[in-house]
């Protein structure tokens, strides 16, 4: 595997080239080609109206399931967790199989399982191996914390409530006291990427050792933060640092990163071209 590349998040990076006197007329004109793969014009247009936004997505989606066949194909634990999540859904759909398929875009529950569980465990494999493996330089990176936050409307209460969890009073019974209605309190895994002020993420990514905060004022948004740190070191907690961060759709794209290229992904229409680099600019490197 190639080693981790420092990028955006979102940017999931593909080679792409086209010919620009390509004519696609018959369905079984080549669109893609992807390590001796290919996707073609009737496998993309032919779905386009399942799909939202239509022939980029169907595109990038298939060449995704390419990827994942090759790298990962279908091991016993693989399978394994493909065919239970199918279980699981045959199960809730309780006796509507049908209107649930409906309900899920699919019309039926082999075509779901290939299209949505299999790739979703082979994802969720792809992704732990890669996590695990280059788990030094993304926890260095990424600097994941496990913390409890309180998240407060009044500087005054913020003091009041962390005077009261240094003179011992439980971090739960303050939240609830006096923290927003509505805000995480559990303890959580924390990282730079995360949903929080800039003054929160880097009081987290600068503790090297458990710690409370001082009161954090986050002054774009005139509120304030407490933040409880309970585990600074990454390497004590990879295991559910790994199991968070596999779930997150920036981290599948990152894992992904390399594999296009390395496959020697092409895209031969410049319709398809066209509308992959205006909706997914970033997909495309020239």
């Amino acid at each position: 595997m190639k080693k981790l590349l420092i990028v955006a998040l979102a940017a999931l990076m593909l080679t792409g080239c086209y010919d620009v006197t390509t004519k696609i007329s018959d369905p079984k004109t080549v669109l893609i080609t992807l390590d001796g793969a290919t996707i073609t014009k009737g496998d993309v247009y032919d779905i386009m109206s399942q799909a939202d936004p239509y022939p980029a997505v169907v595109a990038l989606t298939l060449s995704k399931k390419i990827i994942l066949e090759k790298e990962v194909g279908r091991p016993d634990a693989v399978k394994a967790v493909a065919d239970a999540a199918k279980a699981k859904f045959i199960e809730d759909a309780d006796d509507d199989l049908a209107g649930a398929l409906e309900e899920a875009g699919y019309d039926t529950i082999d075509e779901m399982y290939e299209d949505k569980f299999m790739v979703e465990a082979q994802s969720d494999y792809l992704v732990g191996n890669y996590l695990n493996t280059t788990y030094s330089t993304v926890s260095s990176t990424y600097a994941p914390r496990k913390a409890r936050i309180i998240k407060i409307e009044k500087e005054a209460d913020a003091d009041a409530a962390l005077a009261a969890i240094k003179a011992g009073q439980s971090f739960t019974d303050v939240a609830k006291e006096y923290g927003v209605t509505g805000f995480n309190t559990e303890t959580a895994i924390y990282y730079t990427g995360s949903t929080l002020p800039t003054e929160v993420l880097t009081f987290l990514k600068d503790a090297t050792l458990p710690t409370l905060s001082d009161v954090i004022e986050d002054t774009t948004n005139d509120v304030f933060y407490i933040v409880q740190i309970s585990v600074a070191d990454a390497s004590k907690i990879q295991t559910e640092v790994v199991d968070f961060f596999k779930k997150e759709a920036s981290f599948i794209e990152l894992a992904l990163l390399g594999y296009y290229e390395s496959n020697g992904f092409k895209i031969y229409d410049r319709a398809l071209y066209d509308m992959i680099n205006a909706q997914y600019p970033d997909y495309i490197i020239d």
